[in-house]
This record gives structure tokens, C-alpha cells and sequence, in this order.
């Protein structure tokens, strides 16, 4: 965004959204307040906030597109959908146009996309190993050894909040570096790893399937400052239930909006020969953490209400609107939920650009030497795209 914004001379601009960061609309993150907090509030604030400055800077008359990645890649899509008269085009960077209650898909690409930078073998392996742990789990001495393998803070315990917990959190060490593979994040200081290189531990590493998938999570344990593997459900919905910004730091927020508005909830209920995580977190404990957070009106009838108003809302995959560009990688598994090539939109102005073997947002990211060929070319049809958009009446 930045290097188009210097080549077209343009004037960049970053709006915080209500609720996260320092935009603190009430002092608590209390549940009554927290009904302010919605895709639909946050872009009346766009709206709002696009009037007042365009006046402020005598900028009003101004082209303005908007440009955002993952949440905000939609939000940037709803803005020029819902308000074309202040925004003159969109780039929507893996944007989740689609909301969905039980994201089996997720878990679906996080698999496709390790065979493509590791091998068929790792993904086996890993089924291997979470077939293991399912066959033991549910013995206090098969738990004990898990415990001891997996470095938890607190001894896993039988109940099925631990055990969805455990089972999410190790999926989750792949879920999250298959997202942001290979994205060029080191600008912002952030260490990672990628697919190649934890399905290497699980293909050519120490001892047998479940010592290597202890020892991926010990090694992003360890890139990520923690000293043990926190597993207590209850810990969870404590920490997910404080009011508080300082604690909160975005996760109650952004749960907030999952259980009122989009779910996206990655269940692991996609069938064996989909995803090798096993089924130890199905929808159903995704859905009783939003009612243990929020309480019982978030149950999995008002969610399925909530998600099935945000389709109709915002038109899902049949979005409406012109000059909007959506670019998602192929390796990212929030494409899924994405418009794609092969997505039968509404107008010929919603432009997909499909990125082979990239990663979240790749495009959003600084230029890198190492950027693959398909990277680079999707960012030269992004410009040429804002471009043509610029020059448009």
C-alpha cells in the first residue's frame, strides 16, 4: 500500500477500528458495551471518519481507495460495497468475504498446503501422531504422559474442555505456520518458521511420530518466549472473559465478534483423509467457549443466526459492488472463504487475483528479493488494477 501510495502521489492514511487498540469507546470490555463493536458500527466510523477528513484536509473531492488484509481485507470490500459514494475503489487482501459457523476448510488447506511444502509423508506422520494421542488421551496415565511430553503448564486434565484445548493448540502449531508461510514478516521483527521446516522435524527428525510433533511444539514454544504449553480450558475462558484492555489485548474483542457476527469457528470435524489433526475439537467446543465467555444466548442457534445475517448483510461470496480487488493465497487457508478465479461473482469488477504458492496477505508485505515469481507479478496487477481504478470516473 505504501509503495502505491508513493507512486501515485496519494496521501495514506490508517484508521484504528473501534474497540482494539487505543479507540476505547467505553473504559470496560463489558458485554453491554461490547454490542457497539461490529463489522457494520466499524464502518460507519470509516464513513464517518472518510467525511470529516476529507472536509479537515480538502481532500473530500479525492479518489480514495481503501486497501486492508484478512478481517480488514473485508471490511475494506464491505466499505466500497456499502458506502461507493465516499470510496472510489477496494483492495482486499485475504479477505473472509464469506462467514461460515463450522470452518472444516480451514483445517482442509492447512493440509493441502503441507503436502505442497513438505511432503504427503509429513501429513501421514502427523495423522500418526494424533491418532496416538487419541488413543490414550482419555486414560489419566496416557494424559500424564502428554502432559510430560507437551510441557504443559497445568496437568491435562479428562474433561473435554482440556482435551479440545490440547488437541487445538498442538493443531494450531500448524495451523499457524501454514498461514503465514514464507510471508516476509521480519520487518516488523517477528520471528517464524515455515512449512518446510517443521514437516522436516516430522519426516527426518528425532524418535517416533509423537516425540516429533512434541518436538515441533517445543520448538515454537520457543520462538515464541513461552516455557510451557498452556492447555486449561478454564484458564482460557478466564483470560477470554476479563473485561480489561490491558489483558485483553484484542483476543476478547475479536471472540466477541467470532460468536456475534462470523464465526470462522476451525473445528477439526473434517473427515480423516481431509485433515490429520484427528476429531478432538469439534464444533460443538467451539461453540460452548463462546457461550462459557459470553454466556447462554451464544449457543449454536444464535450464532448460526448471526452468521446467516452477516451472508445476508454483505452478500458473502455474491458480493456486490465495482472495483474491487481480491487477492488471496493459494496456500493461505483463509482463501477458502475468499473470491477466487473460479468464484461465479456478481459483476465483472470484482476482480480475483489468485497468488500460487503464497501465504496471509503476502502481497501486503514489504518486496523481497526471495518474493516468488507469482508474488511479484500479482502486486504488478494490483497496480495496474489501482491504477486503471485512479483513472476511472
Amino acid at each position: 500500500m505504501m509503495e502505491l501510495a508513493e507512486k501515485y502521489g496519494a496521501m495514506a492514511v490508517l484508521v484504528e477500528h473501534r474497540f482494539y487498540g487505543e479507540s476505547h469507546p467505553f473504559t470496560l470490555l463489558a458485554l453491554e458495551n461490547l454490542r457497539y463493536l461490529s463489522s457494520e458500527q466499524a464502518l460507519a466510523d470509516l464513513a464517518n471518519f472518510r467525511t470529516w477528513f476529507g472536509k479537515e484536509h480538502n481532500v473530500a473531492e479525492a479518489k480514495w481507495i481503501s486497501f486492508g488484509g484478512s478481517y480488514p481485507g473485508a471490511l475494506s470490500a464491505w466499505f466500497r460495497l456499502k458506502y461507493p459514494h465516499l470510496v472510489h475503489g477496494a483492495v482486499a487482501s485475504s479477505a473472509p468475504v464469506q462467514a461460515k459457523v463450522n470452518f472444516v476448510e480451514y483445517l482442509e488447506v492447512v493440509q493441502r498446503s503441507m503436502s505442497f511444502y513438505g511432503t504427503d509423508e509429513c501429513v501421514d506422520i502427523v495423522k500418526q501422531a494424533t491418532s496416538f494421542i487419541t488413543s490414550i488421551i482419555h486414560t489419566e496415565e496416557g494424559r500424564t504422559k502428554l502432559s510430560a511430553m507437551f510441557k504443559t503448564c497445568k496437568p491435562l486434565q479428562g474433561d473435554i474442555g482440556d482435551i479440545s484445548t490440547f488437541a487445538n493448540t498442538l493443531a494450531g502449531n500448524f495451523m499457524g505456520v501454514v498461514q503465514y508461510n514464507r510471508d516476509n514478516v521480519a520487518f516488523e521483527g517477528r520471528k517464524t518458521l515455515n512449512v518446510s521446516y517443521i514437516c522436516n522435524i516430522m519426516v527426518h527428525g528425532e524418535g517416533d511420530p509423537l516425540e516429533r510433533y512434541a518436538t515441533v511444539n517445543t520448538v515454537l514454544g520457543k520462538l515464541n518466549n513461552a516455557t510451557c504449553t498452556d492447555v486449561a480450558y478454564n484458564d482460557t475462558v478466564s483470560a477470554l472473559r476479563s473485561t480489561s484492555y490491558s489483558t485483553a489485548e484484542g483476543g476478547r474483542q475479536w471472540m466477541y465478534q467470532v460468536c456475534s457476527e462470523f464465526a470462522f469457528l476451525q473445528s477439526s470435524d473434517a473427515t480423516s483423509s481431509q485433515q490429520p489433526f484427528g476429531h478432538l475439537f469439534p464444533l460443538s467446543t467451539q461453540v460452548q467457549l463462546c457461550t462459557d465467555v459470553f454466556g447462554p444466548l451464544f449457543d449454536l442457534e444464535t450464532i448460526t443466526a448471526s452468521v446467516e445475517w452477516s451472508n445476508a448483510m454483505y452478500g458473502a461470496l455474491m458480493i456486490g459492488g465495482t472495483r474491487i480487488i481480491f487477492p488471496n493465497g493459494s496456500i493461505d487457508p483463509w482463501h477458502a472463504l475468499g473470491v477466487l478465479p473460479d468464484t461465479d461473482v456478481s459483476s465483472p469488477a470484482l476482480i480475483p487475483v489468485y497468488i500460487n504458492g503464497t501465504a496471509h496477505c503476502a502481497n501486503m508485505y514489504p518486496t523481497s528479493s526471495t518474493d516468488l515469481p507469482s508474488l511479484v507479478a500479482a502486486r504488478q496487477k494490483i497496480d495496474m488494477l489501482v491504477g486503471e481504478f485512479l483513472s476511472a470516473v
